[in-house]
This record gives structure tokens, C-alpha cells and sequence, in this order.
């Protein structure tokens, strides 16, 4: 089965760079056996295709009693085209790693095999339950990975509020399983009722990793390429594709124009973010941001080819703008002209994710269309800004595999154009592609002409430069995090209060108060 073989190749490598670690072997030969797993991986998702749909054979989970549904991974195309995509990443993080020296690290090679793996695991999760157990294991990654290279504090606390806000996310889709259960059941997520609908919508909105939107390790320019645009794209990819696979249609009326309104105006707010922003890092939770309202525009439209298209499109285009570090002429010239394929036009990755109509069209086209405007010209202006480094200034073998990993990501945005998946060698709504084409240039053009291109870029955002909503983002992770210390310092009281002297006597009181009032019921 090939889909198991593309797990083992990933299984094997990170064993294989475990024993290089323990042995204390060169570092050369960690980075070898970490490109050389996740090229093989990427060249072996093609071969899925000879199989779909395929399942893993897993054996039920005892007892049957107990586990009414065990975990179940289910590989369709929409699976193979995150997959694709996501290994595709991992390969272009590894391989252009030997442009940015502070992280060149087996740990964060490691990571990013070791993240591919549950990535692709998480792509295939046809259940709630085996949703819970891969974002589990995804959000310990990336807090375990903040942890190793945390210094201060205040980045701890930050680490912590994060992955609470994905706890948070995965315990709404187990409440989702709850309500499908109460409806009947949801022994897939084909099944999935509009109750439980919204709760896993939710659920994946919080999952997103970009609340809150000043990340935890953001000051720290170790994980702010390579490794740390891996977890971050990641997160939201293997959030997006619940939506693909959630049944079309679901929600109508009043609600579903209330829940379109609110994502057009996130779309709109994250849009214009990233094309202001001075630097595509300090802006990336905005990129994250405008592509899933996309990707959730369409599903609510009821298109979840467009909303695969999407999302795959965010980790590719998105993996194209964060790596991309030594800049040369030549390549910046290739990476702009991607930004045809960014604009659905036919027979691209993009050209189904305007198919089907909006309720309301006079309302909500132009407010999508100029998000996407706006996204498709941001991404133009931070390839043209002046990079950390000149592609000359890297050693040989960093100049030979440093375009190997730009051109993994090409090469699969030009395949999943024309094959492998429903949404692939469409047509899409042609016209307003090209009427995409042009309200871009014009903001391009626009901008340019305002003089934002010459804005100098900031490590960190200063204050004068964070938004009203920034600031309440940070207002609201910071009384978070005030009341969770609360609830800490009452629970070491009373820990301390039954633990000392008279513990004995207070666990006695609290017995017979417990006893009375079971005698008064």
C-alpha cells in the first residue's frame, strides 16, 4: 500500500536522525537523511492516486462496549492534495534550511519530519476522534518546540495561551461528536449534522494558529522562517481540510449570511494586513488569516473543491513567500510570475475557488474579490522587498539545494493544477479571474505609487505600528493568562491548606458536608 510506504519512508528517516543524533555523526549527514526522507515522501504521494480512495487497516479499539468509534484514516483526493502539499513543504523547509545558518539544526529537521508525519496522518482523519488524537499530537510538537528555544518568561506565557486556544479548538469538535451522537451518530464526518456543522467550523477557526496574533516565539528570529512557518502552515492545513470534507450545503439562510458577512470582513481586515505590513513574517498570521476565510467562503457556498483549492494554496504560495530568504534576481522574477496561478485562472491550482455563487451577490463579490486583490498583491510586494541574504553569499552546496527547494513547491502548484484531484484542470469562473488580474495590478500599482514599498522592515512591531484589534488581541491573551494564574495561586492554597496540619481535619469537614447532603437528596 502506498500510502503506507510514504508513512515508513517518514518514519524511517526520523529513526534514522535519531541514531545519526545519538551516535553524534555530522551534522551533513542528519540534513542528508532529513532531505532525503522528505523527497521521497513527496515523490511517492503521486502514487497514491493508483488507489483512491484507500483506507489504513487499523483493528477496532476494545472494548466495542466502550469504543462505539475507533480512529479511522480515510485517503480521498482532497486528503492527497493536502498531503501532496504538506509534504512538498516539508521538503522545501529542509532543503533551504542551508540559507538560514541560526536554525541550521538537526532538531529542527527532525521536527519537520516528525511534523510531515502527523500532518499527513491528520489529513486523513475521517472521524472526530482521530482529529482529537493527530491535533493532540500536532499542538505538543509545536508547544515542546517553543519550549526548547524559549529564554524568557514571557514567551513560556505565550506558548501556553496559544495552545490553549487549540485545546480549546479540539474540544469543540469533540463537543461536535457529542451533538452528532445526540442526532444519530457521526461515525465520519460525511455524516456531520449543521449543529455539529458549526461547532467543528469553530472548532477549525480556533485551530487556525493565529490566536493570539502576536505568536509566542514571533522575537525569536531562530523559528522565524524554515521550522516555524512549517508549524504554523501546518496548524491551519490540517484545520481547512475538515471543511472539504464536511458535507456541501449544509447551512442556509439567515445564519449562513451572517457567518459570509463576518468571514468577508475578516477577509477584507487580513487582506489589507498583509499587504501593509512591512515584511511577510511579521505579516504571516494575516496570510493564514485571508486564505482561510477564502477557503471558508467556499465551503459555505457549498464548494469544497474551492475550498481545498484554498487552502492547499496557502501552505504552497505561503511556503513560497516565507522560505524564500536569499533573494536573486532571476528567482523573484519566477516567484512573481506564480502569482498568475494565485488568481484562478484556468487550469490553475485556484480556478475552482470562485465556482458557484454568492447569496447576495452585490454584497459579498466585491468585498472577496478585493480581499483576494489585495492577498495577490501583498504576496507580489513581499517577494520584491531586499531579502535577509544574497543567493550569492551562500556556500555551494547551500546554492545547489536551495533552488531544489523552491522548485518542489513549483513544481507541485503547477501539478495540482492539471491533475490528481476534482478541482484540477478547470476552467473556474474565467472572467473574473481576469478581472482579478486587473484590480491587483492596480493595488500593486497603487501601493507603489503611495511609497509603502520603501516602508523599512521591524524585527518586531513597535507599538505605534500595532493595530486597535492587535492590541485587543494582546488585551485579551494577557487576562487570559491573568486568570489562569489566579486559578494557580487558589489551587496551591488549597493544596497547601489540606497538605499542612490541620489537612486531616479539613478533609473530615468536607466528608461530612459531602454526607449530608447525600442524606438530603
Amino acid at each position: 500500500m502506498f500510502i503506507l510506504i510514504s508513512l515508513s519512508i517518514l518514519l524511517v528517516a526520523s529513526l534514522g536522525m535519531g541514531s545519526l543524533r545519538l551516535t553524534r555523526r555530522p551534522t551533513a549527514l542528519a540534513w542528508i537523511a532529513a532531505a532525503t526522507g522528505a523527497l521521497l515522501t513527496w515523490v511517492s504521494l503521486p502514487l497514491w492516486q493508483i488507489e483512491l480512495p484507500a483506507s489504513l487497516p487499523l483493528e477496532p479499539w476494545m472494548p466495542l462496549t466502550l469504543f462505539r468509534h475507533t480512529p479511522v484514516f480515510e485517503a480521498d483526493a482532497y486528503a492527497w492534495l493536502y498531503a501532496f502539499s504538506l509534504s512538498a513543504l516539508a521538503a522545501a523547509v529542509i532543503l533551504t534550511s542551508p540559507a538560514r545558518v541560526a536554525v541550521l539544526s538537526p532538531i529542527s529537521w527532525f521536527g519537520a519530519i516528525a511534523l510531515a508525519l502527523v500532518a499527513l496522518l491528520a489529513v486523513m482523519a475521517d472521524n472526530v476522534l482521530t482529529l482529537a488524537l493527530v491535533w493532540t499530537a500536532i499542538d505538543l510538537l509545536e508547544y515542546l518546540n517553543t519550549l526548547r528555544i524559549a529564554r524568557t518568561p514571557s514567551v513560556n506565557e505565550r506558548a501556553v495561551v496559544s495552545l490553549s486556544f487549540r485545546a480549546a479548538g479540539t474540544g469543540f469538535a469533540l463537543w461536535a461528536a457529542v451533538v452528532g451522537a445526540a442526532e444519530g451518530g457521526l461515525a465520519s464526518l460525511q455524516e456531520t449534522s449543521s449543529q455539529a456543522w458549526l461547532f467543528l467550523l469553530l472548532a477549525a477557526g480556533l485551530r487556525l494558529g493565529v490566536i493570539p496574533l502576536h505568536l509566542p516565539y514571533r522575537e525569536d528570529p531562530a523559528l522565524r522562517r524554515g521550522i516555524g512557518s512549517s508549524l504554523r502552515l501546518t496548524a491551519a492545513a490540517t484545520s481547512l481540510v475538515v471543511l472539504a470534507r464536511l458535507p456541501a450545503g449544509t447551512l442556509e439562510g439567515p445564519l449562513l449570511l451572517f457567518l459570509l458577512f463576518l468571514v468577508a470582513l475578516a477577509a477584507l481586515y487580513a487582506g489589507w494586513k498583509w499587504l501593509s505590513l512591512p515584511d511577510e513574517l511579521n505579516a504571516r498570521p494575516y496570510w493564514i488569516i485571508g486564505m482561510s476565510a477564502l477557503a471558508l467562503a467556499a465551503a459555505l457556498r457549498g464548494n469544497p473543491q474551492g475550498s481545498a483549492a484554498w487552502g492547499a494554496a496557502l501552505v504552497l504560495f505561503g511556503g513560497l513567500s516565507f522560505l524564500y530568504s536569499s533573494r536573486q534576481v532571476w528567482f523573484t522574477r519566477l516567484l512573481v510570475g506564480m502569482s498568475l496561478f494565485l488568481l484562478s485562472l484556468p487550469f490553475t491550482l485556484t480556478a475552482s475557488g470562485w465556482t458557484g455563487s454568492f447569496p447576495w451577490p452585490g454584497l459579498f463579490w466585491p468585498l472577496f474579490v478585493s480581499a483576494h486583490a489585495m492577498l495577490v498583491a501583498g504576496y507580489v510586494r513581499h517577494l520584491l522587498r531586499r531579502g535577509d541574504t544574497s543567493f550569492e553569499e551562500l556556500p555551494r552546496w547551500a546554492q545547489a539545494a536551495y533552488p531544489i527547494g523552491l522548485g518542489v513547491l513549483i513544481l507541485t502548484i503547477l501539478l495540482t493544477g492539471l491533475w490528481g484531484w476534482p478541482g484540477s484542470l478547470q476552467i473556474g469562473a474565467w472572467g473574473l479571474s481576469l478581472l482579478l488580474t486587473a484590480l491587483a495590478t492596480l493595488v500593486g500599482l497603487a501601493f507603489w505609487r503611495l511609497g509603502r514599498f520603501v516602508t523599512v522592515p521591524q524585527e518586531v512591531p513597535s507599538p505605534a505600528t500595532i493595530s486597535r484589534f492587535d492590541q485587543f488581541q494582546e488585551f485579551m491573551a494577557a487576562w487570559l493568562w491573568g486568570l489562569y494564574r489566579l486559578f494557580g495561586r487558589l489551587n496551591g492554597y488549597l493544596l497547601a491548606l489540606l497538605e499542612g496540619d490541620g489537612g486531616l481535619l479539613w478533609t473530615i469537614l468536607l466528608l461530612l458536608i459531602f454526607l449530608t447532603a447525600l442524606r438530603g437528596l
